[in-house]
This record gives structure tokens, C-alpha cells and sequence, in this order.
């Protein structure tokens, strides 16, 4: 409330109710109340707590955002830690974030308002199926070029292989005859043809 007469010998202190948008937190002999604080969204604020008759309304910086000093004047974006560092303190509404380079076995390759560093064995993880993607790959062209190399060959050899008729030897018995005393082999099944005169 405000003060609007003092009082008297013969009568009482008068007041008033503070009107809309305005507080008075205390007891106090002053005339007028005092405004709300605005929070001026251009600035980074929003609103906290709404204001009433005996309180004013408080503020705080939007998420993402910190005052930049005591007085809360304005506020700023989260600074974010750029590849090779880490976040060893995260912003709060009055402080802004605090960096640090990564140590030997971790590591950063992002921009971050919250990463810390990562271990070194993430980086593994995530070079493994890379690398075992590209050996498939490798296997699979020396697959396919062996594939084509030994059709021309097995047709070589399916050429050279080819079956021939084989000559079948005659193993009939052979006869001797003598002609002119002297031996003849003569074929068995055939008759012997000698002349008359040989004969004689």
C-alpha cells in the first residue's frame, strides 16, 4: 500500500492499495508504489515469478542464455567449446560455459555448449565398421576379377582334354604256315592259299 494522509490528533493514517502493475514490499511512508520490473525479451530476459501487490516481479535469462555480470543487465548466449576441447564447467543463468583443451586419449570434433571430451575408443568404434566396410569391398573385387580370370583358363583345359577314338589292336591268334620252307604268319579264321606248285 501507499501513503495517502498522515494521521492526525483526530484521525488515522489513510492509505491506498498499490494499483495495477505496481508493489510496495514494505512498511513505508511514501506516497507512491513502486513499478514491476519488465523483462525486456529484446535483451535475453523472460519471466520468472509474476509480480504482486507487496512483491516485484522477477526475471531470469532465457534457456541458452547467462547475465553477463552481477547486475544481470543483459544476458548472452552459451559459449560453446570449439573441436579439441571439452566442457569442464557448463553455464549456469549467471556464469557462461568454461573450456578446456582435451587430454592425451580423448578427444572433440564437435562445437559444444555440454560435450566433455570423449575417450579415444570412441574414435575406434566408429573407425571400425569404416574399415571393415571397405575390406568387404576389397574382398568382393578380387572375388569377382579371380572369377573372371579362370573361365578363360578352364575353357583351355576343357579343349586340350577332348577324347579321341582310341585304336583297338587285333589280338587274334596268328597261324604259321611254311612256304617254301620258310615260316608264314597266316590269320587265324583264313585259309591258307598256297599254290599248287609250292605245294608240289
Amino acid at each position: 500500500q501507499k501513503l495517502v494522509k498522515d494521521c492526525t490528533g483526530t484521525a488515522e493514517t489513510e492509505c491506498a492499495s498499490c494499483g495495477k502493475g505496481e508493489f510496495q514490499d514494505s512498511f513505508s511512508r511514501e506516497t507512491h508504489c513502486h513499478q514491476h520490473k519488465y523483462c525486456d525479451h529484446n535483451l535475453g530476459f523472460q519471466v520468472r515469478t509474476e509480480g504482486t501487490l507487496d512483491t516485484d516481479t522477477t526475471c531470469r535469462c532465457k534457456e541458452g542464455q547467462h547475465c553477463t555480470g552481477e547486475a544481470c543487465e543483459r544476458c548472452l548466449p552459451h559459449s560453446e567449446c570449439s573441436p579439441g576441447y571439452g566442457v569442464k564447467q557448463m553455464a549456469t543463468e549467471v556464469s557462461d560455459t568454461i573450456c578446456e583443451p582435451c587430454r592425451a586419449g580423448f578427444f572433440s570434433n564437435v562445437s559444444s555448449a555440454s560435450e566433455k571430451c570423449s575417450q579415444g575408443r570412441m574414435r575406434v568404434l566408429l573407425v571400425l565398421p569404416i574399415t571393415m566396410g571397405i575390406l568387404l569391398v576389397v574382398f568382393l573385387v578380387f572375388a569377382c576379377i579371380k572369377k573372371v580370370a579362370k573361365k578363360p583358363e578352364e575353357k583351355v583345359i576343357h579343349h586340350e582334354t577332348k577324347h579321341f577314338p582310341e585304336e583297338i589292336e587285333d589280338s587274334s591268334p596268328v597261324q604259321e604256315t611254311l612256304h617254301g620252307c620258310q615260316p608264314v604268319a597266316q590269320e587265324d579264321g583264313k585259309e591258307s592259299r598256297i599254290s599248287v606248285q609250292e605245294r608240289l
